[in-house]
């Protein structure tokens, strides 16, 4: 279904991009069919006049769509070159930005743009802007494919008052070109679109800062919190609020009121309904009682002296001045995150989606949860075959020593429609413990007696978002299959999440600090800044590891794993995590190329390049294989190439890849080295180097 859009397309007079192509292959949005969705707009370097014609049938961001062109690839990469030459000779590290524009207006849209708000026919000009900062000009983010309203709003580059010496934008030589145009969703906050927007400077939201209108008379003044569906086609200029004192939300009650009375009785009387059944002779419903109360005078002193600390620990977690801000933040972030899991649409998608989830079966050990990756292939833990310090798979992870079942469509608490499907007992992969990256895995690929092909979630695969809602779904403790919409807890905010566990009691701080210790080099890798898990807070305790973990856009990101559970009349878990589905993929092919297998890596291939996210995965792959080539790998090579070619984005990843071999020039060494005979061979054969007359 088309995404409903509020705003018309962008005019003539605004519209441009900024990001920059990174050398591995880029994680793009998600790319779901729209039906009826079909544009073109063209574009142009600003020192060349040929424009060229892009085709977009399916939504997408901006440059997504940019980079179907190999044109486009082919300038950019040439401009890139330029630049590079000059910063060595100036030996400077620059990062460089990109910056789309409109011929005729200079209002720059953010690179997730998405494409479908740009006019028919659009003429962009791309150039390039110097990044002195170091910094990213715009995050990851996704293209919504539900039925979306969208608003258009600009911003002016250079601020207000009290803004002279702050900085707004993260890349100050993006100042002359203001405007800048920012897309909004219909529901969500000024403080969330530009969050998203990613080219703005962390004073916009450390500050008090608000939005005003341009040539507004009275000034007519947005704050931050202030949802966005009013903001349509307006332009504005940022300001930075005074610091103006405030009376504190926790100030002593007046004289008169009832917090004071409520002091002196010594008992405070709370409003109860009278559960009676009986009625007034008249009729009437039953009436309210006050109910007394005793000595609540007390722990009222206590809440008043502990809300003052509590207001202030929020206004600096939630970066706001005024007690205020933190109610609009608080009522505005409330259920957002996982507000889209409750829209039919996505439900309906989910439920479909759900059909390739398992219930995995270890007899004698116990259950877990899996889902087809692809083909006959599930994705699964790989710690659901330990069991006491016990293994049930043999020394070289090449069978398992037990027999597994996975069983599908295990909905109906009755036990009606179930298909259980026997596990293969040789393993495919099996990996536990830390990568050649230094990364956690824990995962099994295993492969099913028999299935149904078409519902393998590896073409449903998006990479992770940092923020915003999932859903898992599983079979916690063997049971039917459920489903548990919940919200990512930040890298940065982990921390609080754990101490917001601790401190409710003496008997709870031992539980969950043991549960910590026990699980120490779990506790020590969250808490590593790069570290790339996904985490969360849900309800899915054992039983449903090995759950898929969808974003907002039904899309797979990562593969639920773990947490921290402890006992309290039930099992809880302080937090939970799971391992990205990109880690997962990376091992898996390095594992198949290793092992020669040939036949899943070109199966693997095949499907992979029908998801858009995952073209750079294979390219990266192709390179790897290059730059660590061994003779043995020739085999690995041409499947995966042979894959690649029947693909219609062939030619782009191609292009790609001439690009890069005929600029490393270890690459072109490597080629005439004797013994390197097959790969100079495979090269020459698929015109990726061309040798001297």
């Amino acid at each position: 279904m088309a995404a409903t859009v509020k705003s018309e397309p962008l005019d003539s007079n605004g519209d441009s991009l900024s990001d920059q192509m990174a050398t591995k292959m880029k994680i793009t949005e998600p790319n779901d069919s729209m039906k009826g969705h079909l544009h073109y707009f063209s574009f142009k370097f600003p020192d060349k006049e040929d424009q060229n014609k892009i085709t977009c049938n399916s939504p997408c961001s901006v440059l997504q769509a940019l980079e179907t062109s190999s044109k486009f690839c082919e300038l950019k990469e040439m401009t890139e070159k330029q630049k590079m030459k000059t910063r060595q000779q100036e030996k400077t590290m620059q990062r460089q930005d990109l910056v789309i524009q409109t011929t005729k207006g200079k209002k720059p849209i953010a690179t997730h743009f998405p494409c479908h708000l740009l006019e028919n026919g659009q003429i962009l000009t791309i150039s390039t802007i110097s990044n002195d900062s170091g910094e990213a000009t715009t995050e990851p983010t996704q293209i919504y494919t539900g039925n979306k309203q969208y608003v258009i709003f600009y911003i002016e580059s250079k601020g207000g008052k009290k803004t002279k010496t702050k900085q707004l934008l993260k890349n100050k030589k993006l100042e002359p070109f203001s405007p800048l145009c920012i897309y909004g969703i219909c529901g969500e906050t000024v403080e969330t679109a530009l969050t998203r927007d990613g080219r703005f400077h962390d004073n916009v939201f450390t500050k008090t800062c608000i939005l005003v209108e341009s040539d507004s008379d009275p000034a007519s003044c947005v704050e931050m919190n202030v949802l966005v569906d009013c903001l349509d086609k307006q332009t504005f200029k940022m300001i930075l609020e005074e610091k103006n004192p405030t009376q504190a939300a926790t100030a002593p009650p007046q004289a008169g009121s009832n917090l004071q009375k409520e002091d002196e009785t010594n008992s405070i009387q709370l409003p109860m309904f009278n559960t009676s059944t009986e009625t007034s002779a008249a009729g009437e419903p039953p009436k309210k009682q006050l109910v007394t109360v005793p000595d609540s005078a007390e722990i009222l002193k206590i809440l008043r002296h502990q809300f003052a600390d509590l207001v202030k620990q929020m206004k600096k977690r939630y970066k706001k001045k005024k007690y205020s801000g933190v109610l609009s933040h608080l009522s505005g972030e409330f259920g957002k995150s996982t507000q889209g899991f409750s829209e039919v649409y996505t439900v309906k998608k989910l439920m479909r989606l759900s059909d390739s989830v398992c219930m995995i079966d270890v007899e004698g050990v116990g259950q877990g949860t899996g889902f087809l990756l692809f083909d006959h292939y599930i994705l699964t833990n790989a710690h659901l075959f330990i069991n006491d310090g016990i293994s049930y798979v043999d020394g070289n992870y090449q069978n398992i020593l037990a027999k597994v079942t996975a069983t599908f469509n295990k909905e109906n608490p009755n036990g009606s429609d179930l298909k259980v499907i026997e596990v293969k007992s040789e393993i495919i992969d099996f990996q536990w413990g830390s990568d050649h990256y230094n990364r956690h895995v824990d995962f099994a690929v295993l492969e099913l007696q028999d299935v149904d092909t078409s519902n393998g979630l590896l073409r449903r695969y998006s990479p992770d978002p940092k923020t915003g809602g999932v859903c898992l779904i599983g079979h916690p403790g063997g049971g039917v299959k459920r489903t548990d919409p919940t919200t990512i807890i930040e890298r940065e905010r982990r921390g609080e999440a754990f101490q917001r566990e601790i401190g409710n009691n003496v008997r709870m701080d031992m539980l969950i600090n043991t549960s910590i210790e026990e699980n120490k080099v779990k506790y020590d890798m969250l808490m590593n800044p790069d570290n790339t898990e996904v985490t969360y807070d849900t309800c899915l305790f054992h039983g449903a590891s090995g759950s898929p973990v969808f974003d907002e856009s039904c899309q797979v990101i990562a593969m639920h794993t773990g947490g921290f559970p402890y006992e309290d009349e039930g099992v809880k878990s302080v937090i939970e995590y799971a391992i990205p589905l990109l880690t997962i993929l990376e091992d898996f092919l390095i594992k198949m190329k290793d092992r020669n297998n040939v036949e899943i890596l070109t199966k693997f291939t095949r499907e992979a390049l029908t998801c858009p996210h995952l073209h750079d995965l294979i390219y990266n792959f192709i390179r790897h294989l290059v730059n660590e080539w061994k003779p043995s790998f020739s085999a690995a090579l041409t499947a995966v190439w042979d894959a690649v070619e029947e693909n219609e984005n062939h030619l782009r990843i191609k292009e790609h890849l001439r690009t890069w071999i005929i600029s490393e020039k270890e690459v072109l060494e490597k080629i005439e080295i004797a013994g390197n005979e097959a790969l100079k061979e495979f090269m020459l054969k698929n015109d990726l180097v061309k040798l001297p007359q």
